[in-house]
């Protein structure tokens, strides 16, 4: 009899304790569930994150290639204002020399122009009528001295810009005469002028 009491009382204990344990860790499995549910949680929110910041490097990304291929384009158009610099530098350069080359004749008609003349009757310049010479006084050559001072390629750029019916005209003695009248060698002017055909040299 007393050890069927022996043995309740140890079902009884093991049986209070099964509960007790099974209380106790029914709570357990409970807040490890709820932690795990808030990991879960937090997993798919931080994956969604990642691939929200997934998309904005791809973006970055593509926008970055396109600001690469800007900069080429870039790039290109610099080089081709460089060369269209360089190129209007020594075009420039060029004139600069070319002005260079032409200051005698510059020199000579500002010559003129600082030293006021009277006008002088041009028409005695073989090869030279009222027209030719109203042109030439208009280009500002009015005296014997500022003839004879422009040279050839000059006076045949004025007859040109004149129009077609000056072709005829030829001025490559007008400059030697002009000297001569200048000088006042009226002799040597005319024994020359005898020498010539139309204002040209046989």
């Amino acid at each position: 009899m007393a050890l069927l009491y022996i043995l309740i009382g140890i079902l009884v204990g093991w049986l209070i304790e099964w509960i007790i344990d099974w209380l106790y860790w029914r709570g357990q499995v409970f807040e490890l569930r709820t932690r795990l549910e808030d990991c879960r949680r937090s997993l798919l929110e931080e994956q969604e994150r990642a691939k929200q910041f997934q998309l904005k490097i791809t973006k970055l990304e593509e926008e970055s290639v396109k600001l690469h291929a800007q900069i080429r384009d870039l790039e290109v158009k610099l080089d081709k204002l460089s060369n269209e610099r360089n190129a209007a530098l020594q075009e420039l350069q060029a004139l600069k020399e070319q002005t260079a080359t032409s200051s005698p004749e510059r020199s000579a008609n500002a010559e003129s122009e600082g030293k006021p003349e009277d006008p002088d009757d041009l028409k005695k310049i073989e090869g030279i009528g009222p027209k030719i010479e109203n042109l030439l006084k208009q280009a500002g050559i009015k005296s014997f001295s500022a003839l004879a001072q422009t040279p050839v390629e000059k006076l045949k750029e004025i007859l040109r810009a004149a129009g077609s019916r000056f072709r005829l005209a030829d001025p490559t003695t007008w400059p030697r005469q002009a000297q001569m009248a200048a000088d006042e060698r009226w002799d040597e002017l005319k024994d020359y002028q005898d020498a010539l055909y139309g204002g040209r040299e046989g």
